[in-house]
């Protein structure tokens, strides 16, 4: 990450992409509209608060012309269409792509392991930090995820909860190896954000309760700092949205994320303590013009997150069909699930094989030729 480590243009690009299938626009939009703050607020918690815990859901969702099941977030359509879209706005930005080619690849797997039976299933993903050099900062996240009945409407969903920590690979390593017999060979980052460990529940493993405690972390899961968050920056999301959907320029997209951002660093105290420590209320007009004029500090994240498969070709058990290579631009070639083609994935493989360069990082040798 770097100090934008929340691109407005994305924004815009998701808000705007085609709505496929034979869903309603309507509600689509309302969807993404949603997922916008939603996004914020993730962003906010993560990067300007700090806090340790989060929590999201993904569901099954079925295409209805096809049958094919996949995993969705808020909005429907599959997950990895979102990969799809981050890998190619980095690319046109002609910027590295080597942590999301990863993600989208190795979310391919846990998306297979997960539709296969959602019964008992647990998983831990591991998102060490990438380079200094690629802006990033000292902390990781692993996920632990859990499948769940919703009470109310009794639907199989997953539970996801991002747990923030600080640790070297070789200690990721270490709490690996607690769930799995197969992360010796981890070295770099993108070999954890490959391998997603999905497992099913045992006796003294069952819930994602149990995997913190067996991580070794002793803070109480809480995330009441989002909804206080929510409430005090609210009104600051929805007029962001409408310059989203009215289709500002950057500049206007940028210094409104500014002023949430500016403003949210003011309150941080109040929200990660839930307590207020000042009865004054600013007009959004206010907050707007008077917090929206400095850039916030820089920032250093740990993940975006997405995954890549390790195994060789004769590994790689997804299924692939006809289409255009979001990474190297091939057209009507065979590609995965997040359209990327089979010599892409050799060529990823390979690079990810070798050591790493003077610069602490290696890219797609496709992209390091343009």
């Amino acid at each position: 990450m770097n100090g934008e480590a929340y691109t407005v243009s994305y924004d815009r690009a998701n808000y705007r992409a085609p709505v496929k299938g034979d869903f309603d626009s309507f509600d689509i939009l309302k969807r993404r509209e949603e997922g916008i703050k939603d996004n914020i607020l993730r962003y906010l918690g993560e990067y300007r608060l700090g806090v340790k815990f989060d929590e999201f859901f993904y569901r099954v969702e079925t295409d209805s012309s096809t049958s094919e099941k996949y995993l969705a977030g808020k909005e429907p359509g599959p997950i990895r269409d979102i990969f799809r879209r981050a890998i190619r706005a980095k690319e046109e930005k002609g910027l590295p792509v080597r942590r999301e080619v990863a993600e989208c690849l190795g979310f391919q797997k846990l998306e297979k392991e997960l539709l296969g039976g959602l019964d008992d299933k647990l998983f831990v993903w591991v998102s060490p930090p990438g380079s200094e050099e690629e802006g990033y900062g000292l902390y990781s996240f692993t996920f632990i995820g859990e499948a769940i009945k919703d009470p109310e409407t009794g639907e199989r969903k997953i539970r996801v909860i991002p747990y923030r920590n600080v640790a070297t690979l070789e200690a990721h390593r270490r709490r690996v190896a607690l769930f799995s017999n197969d992360c010796g060979r981890f070295e770099k980052d993108t070999d954890f954000l490959a391998n997603p460990v999905i497992f099913s529940s045992n006796e003294s493993i069952k819930t994602t309760d149990d995997i913190l405690s067996v991580l070794g972390e002793r803070e109480r899961f809480n995330i009441e700092w989002f909804e206080r968050l929510k409430q005090r920056v609210g009104g600051l999301m929805d007029e962001y949205v409408r310059l989203v959907k009215t289709g500002a320029s950057d500049w206007e997209l940028v210094r409104a994320r500014n002023a949430i951002e500016n403003y949210t660093i003011s309150i941080k105290n109040e929200i990660i303590e839930g307590k207020v420590f000042s009865d004054e209320e600013l007009s959004k007009k206010y907050i707007f013009a008077e917090f929206g004029k400095d850039t916030p500090p820089p920032v250093a994240g740990s993940c975006g997150s997405t995954l890549m498969e390790l195994h060789n070709e004769h590994n790689r058990n997804w299924e692939y069909h006809l289409g255009d290579c979001v990474v190297c631009q091939a057209k009507f070639v065979d590609v995965g699930p997040c359209n990327i083609c089979k010599n892409c994935e050799k060529e990823f493989d390979k690079e990810e094989s070798m050591p790493w360069g003077p610069r602490g990082r290696i890219e797609l040798g496709i992209l390091a030729s343009k």
